[in-house]
């Protein structure tokens, strides 16, 4: 039988009608399934694994809050050379955004020409989306320089770690330079944190080669380990510093030093460490203060000459001692640091410091050829204890007391003691000034003019300069004393020996001992005093005074006559052959005026009339600074 052929045009249109009712079905199954997700988000959906397919935006956002917080606080793995960095999105400025995410994921399939497609498929697979958010920029390169900061490193000759009681030196490195590029780092650090399935990344950095061999370091180790199997001692002239080997493991540090065949390992210790750390100890054992060499005398005269009138003094052997000068050293770390670092390098365990030497002013060679042998001049004046012109004469006194006089020198009060002022400690006392007793400064100091006078005199050295006062004050050789007022009147004497003259004060309460020692040119000195002559009486001026009563008289200046005295220093030389050198001096007193203060209305006739009426002699020199 045969088979009947259907028409083309028949299945052409057959096709049409099964093309209509299908896209009828899918129209229908579309409209279907929109009215079904109609203010939901498309099933699938899945954002931080979390599947939001199907829920209403508020439910979803829900849901991704809690989700996106826990993103923002995976740790991210930041490689780099060396290490890894655990680092959380959110300190890297990751700031996740629920709403706008949602919002993405809420658009799925509801925009663009494929959205019918994307619909239809949904409930057939899931679809994974990427939180929306953003990286804060300066939040990102701050954290990212802070740990670039902790990664990158210079190249290194290496280093040494000294562990246990510095018995143990472990070797570090040597490395190459490690550089990290910022901006690359940054670009691919900001990518992986908006990436949610990237749980790594890398920094983009260069590694350059250690500029030394290992075995560099490893050869300084070894002369370390040396250096520090025991203590080091530094000493000088008998005073020395331990340091213990944990003391120095402390100081040491390895740096780089250049040399002819390039950079190598060494080790420096740190001035500043190490004046930390031992400057104390080392100023107390090391630091001297300088003393210059100076020449020991007896503390008191091996003799004492008191006598006023003709006398004869001799030169007496004495103990002088030339006592060596001390010279200052002073610790300083810098110089010991240097020192130290090459001790531990060397195996050396004792060395002398390297302090800063400083000489002093004055050496033994000053003296050695001119050291006193005898005292050449002594004499001592007495005075009323407890005075105001007794303080002023010791304080002079001290303040001249141990000075060496050079062969050829000369030695002047005035020069040496300066300005008698109050503001240097000397205080007012009695000094006759125009003929009447007044207070002034240092009143009272001729009487050490007049004690040193005498020693020189005795010793026969040249005396360049001294004045007598102008009357006659009974406590002091007359015709062989001296006033004192600055800058006028001056004690002076030269040193015409072949060494050195030694210049020594002594006081009591009631005395001055002015003693000079040196080498003798004469065997023997006189003063030889003359009687006194031409006397002349004194006169007395009576004054009232305001406050004085009627009848009361006050003696202010007891009187005294005038009277001419000669004095000659005869010089015995030590060779017997030689004359002796006679010197003479003749000295006028004038007479000391009788200054008597009345009250007003006061009867003549109880002013005293003899002019001695027992008052004590006057405690004051005739020019200022007297007495």
């Amino acid at each position: 039988m045969a088979r009947r052929s259907v028409p083309q045009a028949r299945i052409a249109g057959l096709a049409v009608r099964v093309a209509l009712v299908t896209s009828g079905l899918l129209a229908a199954a579309l409209l279907l399934l929109m009215v079904a997700q109609a203010g939901r988000i498309l099933p699938g959906t899945v954002v931080a694994g979390v599947d939001v397919g199907g829920r209403d935006p508020a439910s979803a956002r829900r849901l991704l809050t809690a989700a996106l917080a826990r993103e923002e606080l995976r740790p991210l793995a930041v490689s780099h050379p060396g290490g890894r960095t655990l680092v959380r999105p959110r300190d890297l400025g990751l700031h996740l955004d629920v709403q706008a995410t949602v919002d993405a994921a809420f658009r799925r399939g509801r925009t663009g020409t494929g959205a019918p497609i994307e619909r239809f498929l949904a409930p057939l697979r899931a679809v994974g989306l990427t939180p929306r958010g953003h990286v804060d920029a300066a939040v990102l390169e701050q954290r990212l320089v802070d740990l670039v900061a902790t990664v990158e490193r210079p190249a290194s000759v290496g280093d040494l770690h000294v562990t246990g009681d510095a018995g143990r030196v472990a070797v570090v490195g040597p490395h190459g330079a490690i550089a990290v590029d910022l901006e690359a780092s940054l670009a691919v650090v900001r990518a992986a944190l908006l990436d949610p399935d990237t749980t790594s990344v890398t920094l983009v950095s260069e590694a350059g080669r250690p500029p030394v061999a290992r075995a560099a370091i490893e050869d300084l180790a070894e002369q370390v380990r040396t250096g520090l199997a025991g203590p080091l001692v530094l000493h000088h002239e008998g005073r020395s510093l331990t340091i213990a080997p944990a003391v120095s493991a402390a100081l040491l540090t390895v740096v780089a030093e250049d040399g002819p065949d390039g950079v190598r390992p060494t080790i420096v210790v740190d001035p500043a460490t190490l004046e930390r750390m031992l400057g104390r100890r080392a100023a107390r054992t090391f630091d001297r203060s300088p003393r210059s060499a100076h020449l020991r005398t007896p503390d008191v005269p091996p003799t004492e000459l008191t006598t006023r009138s003709t006398v004869t003094f001799a030169p007496v052997a004495a103990d002088v001692e030339l006592v060596a000068e001390t010279t200052r050293t002073v610790f300083v770390a810098r110089r010991t640091a240097e020192q130290l670092a090459s001790m531990l390098t060397t195996g050396t365990r004792r060395a002398e410091t390297d302090l800063l030497v400083i000489a002093p002013e004055v050496t033994s060679e000053r003296y050695a050829s001119g050291v006193p042998t005898h005292l050449l001049g002594t004499f001592t004046t007495f005075h009323p204890p407890a005075t105001l012109r007794a303080a002023n004469i010791r304080l002079l006194a001290a303040l001249l007391d141990d000075r060496a006089i050079a062969p050829g020198d000369a030695f002047s009060v005035n020069a040496t003691s300066g300005p008698r002022r109050c503001e240097d400690g000397f205080v007012p006392a009695g000094t006759i000034v125009r003929g009447e007793l007044v207070d002034t400064c240092g009143g009272g100091v001729s009487q050490f003019g007049t004690t040193l006078l005498n020693a020189a005199f005795f010793a026969g050295v040249p005396l360049e300069q001294w004045q007598p006062h102008s009357f006659f004050i009974g406590r002091y050789p007359a015709g062989r004393e001296a006033t004192l007022t600055f800058p006028e009147l001056d004690v002076r004497f030269r040193n015409d020996t072949d060494g050195w003259i030694v210049l020594r004060t002594a006081t009591t309460p009631a005395s001055i001992t002015v003693s000079l020692y040196g080498i003798p040119r004469w065997q023997e000195v006189t003063a030889t005093h003359t009687d006194a002559s031409d006397p002349t009486s004194f006169t007395t001026v009576v004054r009232e005074a305001d406050d004085l009563a009627q009848d009361e008289v006050r003696v202010l200046q007891p009187g005294g006559d005038g009277f001419t005295i000669g004095v000659s220093r005869t010089r015995t030389p030590l060779v017997q052959d030689e004359p002796p050198t006679v010197e003479r001096w003749r000295t006028v007193y004038v007479p000391q005026q009788r200054i008597i203060e009345i009250g007003p209305g006061t009867d003549p006739a109880l002013i005293p009339v003899d002019g001695r009426d027992g008052a004590a002699p006057p405690e004051a020199a005739a020019a200022g600074n007297g007495g």
